[in-house]
C-alpha cells in the first residue's frame, strides 16, 4: 500500500518514515543498528548518516550507524547522494573489486531500503516513496537520471514498486505548509557540507510527459560549505548571498518576493545564525523550520499514503458504459487536476439499464484500466422505479485532501439529494 515507507536520501543523512495509521501521522523510522536519534532535532527524529564500507567482499558492507560504531576508517565512502545527481562516475577499490561511486550509492540505498522495509514487515509488493533531489527537480535529465538509478537500488533490494516525490513539493508539507496550485515559495536545504535554495512554483508538469511533476523550479543556486576557520568564510553571509540569487533569477522572470507564500527551511545542518538569515531577508513572509531534518521524509510518507493531503491527479478516471460494440469509457475527473478541489470538478447522469430499475451503482475506473471501488462500490436507491434509458440520477462529484471522489448525488423526478458528500472512490 503506498505510503508504508518513503525514504529521503540525503548527502549527509538518509531518513526514513512511514505513515502510522494509530496515531494518524508520519513519524521517522528507527531502523536498529543503521539509524541513530539526531541530537537537536525533535524527540524521536532518526536518521542514518550516508556512508557505507566494505569489507573483503563487495557484498559484505556496513552502512549508516554501523559504519560510525566500526570505527572503521578504510574504504568508508561517503557523498554518495551527489554521486548520483551530478551522474560524474569515479571508480575506487571496494570489496576486492572496482566500483562506481554510484555503484556504491546503489548498495547503500539497497541496505537501507531492505532493513527499514524488514523493520515494518513489507513485503516486495510494497510500495516505497523516494523523494527526488532538489537539484534534480531543476534539470529533466537529471531527474530521468536519478530515477533510473533509484529504479536499479529498488530491485536490488528485492521491491518493485517505487513512487517519486519531489523534495520542495514533500517538504513543504512536512514542514506544516499546504500549497495549492499557483503558489510560489522558496526552499532552502542546509548539510554539513553543501547548501542550495531555489524558488518554486506549485503547478502541473503533464507537458513534459511526465505525471510524477508537481512543481516547476523558477530559479535554483547553489554552493559548497567551506571551513570558515581556515577560509574566514562566514556561512550565515554566504547563504544570504545564495538566497539573493535565487530571488535575482526569479526577477528576471517577473517572480517577486512579494507573491511568495511561503519560506520552508530543511536539511541536517539548519543553525540559529542561518535561520537568523532567512527571516531576516522575509520579514513578513511565513517561514516552515519545523522538524527541519524529518520534513522531507515524513512529507513524502503523508503525501503519498493519501491522507489529509493534497496534489495532483496522476490518471483519469471514468465510468464504463455498455454498447453494441462492447465497453466503452467516459471521462469524469481529468489527469492533473489539484485536490482538494474547490468546488464540484465532475458531473454526470445516471440512466436505467432496465425498467423497474431504483438500484445504481456506481463504479469508478482509471480509464480503460482498473475499477478504483469494485469491492465498494457506491450504491444508489431512487424512491420510484425508472423506465430503461431514462435518466434518473444527477451526480455532482469534488475531491477531498485525500484524493477521494465525494459526491452528492440528486434524484431527477423529485429533486431530492440522495446522498451527500459520499466517498465514492479513492482515486491516488
Amino acid at each position: 500500500m503506498a505510503g508504508q515507507l518513503a525514504i529521503d536520501f540525503g548527502n549527509s543523512y538518509t531518513v526514513a518514515a512511514y505513515w502510522r495509521q494509530a496515531s494518524r501521522q508520519a513519524e521517522t523510522l528507527y531502523v536498529p543498528g543503521i539509524t541513530r536519534p539526531m541530537p537537536g532535532s525533535t524527540k524521536g527524529v532518526y536518521a542514518a548518516p550516508s556512508c557505507i564500507a566494505y569489507g573483503t567482499a563487495a557484498e559484505d558492507c556496513l552502512v549508516g550507524q554501523e559504519v560510525i560504531e566500526s570505527g572503521q576508517t578504510e574504504g568508508v565512502f561517503q557523498d554518495l547522494q551527489f554521486a548520483v545527481v551530478t551522474g560524474k562516475l569515479v571508480y575506487s577499490m571496494a570489496g576486492g573489486r572496482w566500483l562506481s561511486n554510484q555503484d556504491m550509492a546503489k548498495d547503500y540505498v539497497a541496505a537501507i531500503i531492505s532493513r527499514a522495509g524488514q523493520t515494518l514487515g513489507l513485503s516486495g509488493e510494497a510500495v516505497l516513496a523516494f523523494t527526488v533531489p532538489l537539484a534534480a527537480c531543476n534539470s529533466l535529465p537529471a531527474w530521468r537520471r536519478y530515477r533510473r538509478w533509484l529504479t536499479g537500488a529498488v530491485r536490488q533490494a528485492g521491491f518493485n514498486r517505487l513512487e517519486l516525490v519531489e523534495e520542495p513539493w514533500a517538504a513543504a508539507w512536512g514542514a506544516g505548509m499546504k500549497v495549492k496550485p499557483g503558489d510560489k515559495y522558496i526552499v532552502v536545504r542546509l548539510s554539513a557540507e553543501f547548501m542550495e535554495a531555489a524558488m518554486v512554483l506549485a503547478a502541473s508538469q503533464s507537458g513534459d510527459g511526465s505525471n510524477e511533476r508537481h512543481i516547476r523550479v523558477v530559479s535554483y543556486s547553489s554552493g559548497w560549505l567551506a571551513n570558515e576557520e581556515e577560509f574566514g568564510f562566514q556561512p550565515p553571509q554566504e547563504l544570504a548571498a545564495l538566497i539573493r540569487q535565487v530571488l535575482r533569477q526569479a526577477g528576471l522572470l517577473g517572480y517577486t518576493a512579494a507573491s511568495l507564500a511561503g519560506i520552508v527551511v530543511t536539511g541536517s545542518a539548519v543553525k540559529i545564525d542561518m535561520l537568523a538569515v532567512v527571516y531576516e531577508l522575509f520579514a513578513g513572509i511565513p517561514i516552515y523550520d519545523k522538524q527541519s531534518l524529518a520534513a522531507t521524509a515524513c512529507g513524502a510518507a503523508v503525501l503519498t499514503a493519501g491522507v489529509d493531503g493534497s496534489g495532483y491527479l496522476r490518471h483519469s478516471y471514468g465510468l464504463r458504459y455498455l454498447t453494441a460494440d462492447g465497453y466503452q469509457y467516459r471521462e469524469v475527473v481529468s489527469q492533473g487536476l489539484f485536490y482538494p478541489s474547490d468546488g464540484f470538478v465532475a458531473e454526470f447522469t445516471i440512466k436505467a439499464s432496465y425498467d423497474g430499475q431504483q438500484e445504481f451503482a456506481v463504479l469508478i475506473y482509471r480509464m480503460e484500466e482498473q475499477c478504483m471501488n469494485e469491492d465498494n462500490p457506491l450504491l444508489l436507491r431512487t424512491r420510484k422505479p425508472a423506465g430503461k434509458g431514462q435518466a434518473v440520477i444527477t451526480v455532482r462529484g469534488s475531491l477531498d485532501g485525500a484524493g477521494q471522489l465525494v459526491v452528492t448525488a440528486y434524484e431527477l423526478v423529485s429533486g431530492d439529494v440522495i446522498a451527500h458528500n459520499i466517498a465514492a472512490a479513492k482515486l491516488v
